[in-house]
């Protein structure tokens, strides 16, 4: 598979081209996880993969989350992350115990640990019985307790609590979001042998996001490769055929023979195809660095400045950076391009931006910044 076909499968399974998911939820049940610490632009990576006509704007995807159907927490490497309530339970058993491990250190030096650390748990699990609870509402209950935790000992208190599936996100209290009481959110399931869980992670990661290599799945997931090349290997055996292996620049690649079937089939868009991407989106961090796909011609390695952090693609490569802003009644959207765009990208690009406004519900004024080169 030449590195041009790489691009197109994967746009076609990451649902950028031929989108078909019915909601935001269902975007994240078809990942499985999403990273999604810029909360905002995170919301917008699931709307844009739901067709035109019934893509939510940001106060629908809102309000997904606000009702549970949506969760977000820390887990995987671990890094925020969205996920549906059917997959919370498992994710966190299966990954809890390699995220205590690298965090161990961090809990020693802020005092998250012992006695403390149990007492604290305490606290935001009676504290989170009662109600949705802000970060300042568990912090005060803390501190009337008579066991308050600050700065970042407070902050891996409760990354602790979501890893010992006490606390994941609750509905949203005016500009701000809360936690809730895991059981409340998360509804029971079987549980899962490690090893059936990580083959489950991994076939829904191919399936989602292939062709994939090892690499791949051992950077978004954080386990070994060891555990990854044990689990892609029971997927392929397990998958009558479905799952196979293809070589693209010499590394071997699993992907869905029906999905890549598909695509194929699909024949691609049209060139010149704009997408505004979140700069934590699948299309990106699903693979691992350098992430040659991504590459222009002539360009070694994209550039990563503080702002604006997110990327302008056209036909699946970088061709530039863009940031939303907002003051809760206009926005901003600045264009920072690598290069001049032809006349066909220049009306996708106006598109994208017109989705991205009615996305935010707000009017948008566009600053592009001149090329330089």
């Amino acid at each position: 598979m030449e590195l041009a076909e790489l691009r197109r499968v994967r746009l076609h399974v990451q649902g950028l081209r031929q989108v078909r998911a019915a909601s935001a939820a269902e975007v994240v049940r078809g990942f499985v996880a999403v990273q999604s610490q810029e909360f905002v632009p995170a919301q917008w990576g699931l709307a844009m993969r739901v067709p035109a006509e019934r893509r939510p704007d940001l106060a629908e995807v809102s309000a997904a989350l606000d009702r549970g159907e949506i969760l977000r927490t820390h887990v995987l490497r671990p890094t925020w992350h969205f996920v549906g309530p059917a997959d919370a339970r498992w994710l966190m058993e299966l990954s809890a115990e390699r995220v205590h491990r690298a965090n161990a250190i961090y809990y020693r030096r802020t005092g998250v640990d012992g006695d403390a650390a149990t007492r604290g748990l305490d606290i935001v699990a009676e504290a989170l019985a009662e109600a949705h609870r802000t970060r300042a509402e568990l912090s005060a209950a803390l501190e009337v307790a008579g066991q308050p935790f600050t700065g970042l000992a407070f902050t891996y208190l409760l990354m602790l609590a979501e890893l010992e599936r006490i606390a994941i996100s609750g509905a949203g209290a005016g500009k701000q979001r809360t936690y809730a009481a895991f059981d409340e959110r998360v509804p029971p399931s079987a549980p899962k042998t490690r090893e059936a869980a990580l083959d489950e992670l991994a076939a829904r990661f191919i399936r989602s996001r292939g062709p994939v290599t090892d690499r791949d799945f051992s950077a978004w997931s954080g386990f070994t490769l060891g555990d990854t090349r044990q689990a892609f290997a029971a997927v392929g055996d397990e998958s009558g055929g479905r799952i196979e292996t293809v070589e693209v620049e010499g590394a071997t690649h699993w992907h869905d023979a029906e999905a890549t079937s598909e695509a194929r089939a699909f024949g691609g868009s049209p060139a010149g195809v704009v997408d505004l991407l979140q700069a934590y989106d699948e299309y990106i961090m699903g693979y691992a660095a350098p992430r040659a796909y991504l590459q222009p011609a002539g360009r070694a390695a994209p550039v990563h400045p503080e702002f604006p952090l997110h990327a302008l693609m056209v036909d699946g490569v970088m061709a530039g950076r863009w940031a939303p802003t907002s003051n809760g009644r206009r926005a901003v959207v600045k264009l920072v391009p690598w290069r001049a765009f032809t006349p066909r990208e220049e009306q996708a690009l106006a598109a994208s931006v017109a989705e991205v406004e009615r996305f935010l519900g707000l009017p948008v004024t566009v600053e592009r910044e001149a090329l330089t080169e």
